[in-house]
């Protein structure tokens, strides 16, 4: 019994680390895309934007965080504006944008 209680909460751990992916990218499709694009695909000003798919392996959790939140804290000169997110929206778009590193 022990063990099938052991194996079910394994389970359902993987399988929410599989929605928070799925959550992450609703949220890069809601408030991202419009000016980046991942793998070729973007919004309308994904020129000004720019790719998003190595993002993650330049930089770590945090300064995506803090970018995300606060470019100009990051980056002085960032045409990005401040994004205000849910605590969870923020957690899931950080995690999505480091599963698409190069």
């Amino acid at each position: 019994m022990k063990r099938a209680v052991l194996a079910t909460s394994a389970v359902l751990l993987m399988l929410s680390g599989t929605v928070w992916a799925a959550d992450g990218a609703a949220v890069y499709e809601k408030k991202c895309k419009m000016c980046h694009s991942i793998a070729g695909a973007g919004g309308p000003m994904a020129k000004m934007g720019g790719p998003l798919d190595g993002v993650a392996a330049a930089h770590d959790e945090a300064w995506l965080r803090g970018y995300i939140t606060d470019p100009k804290s990051k980056k002085a000169d960032s045409k990005m504006p401040k994004v205000s997110l849910p605590d969870d929206d923020l957690n899931a778009v950080v995690s999505y944008l480091q599963s698409v590193k190069k």
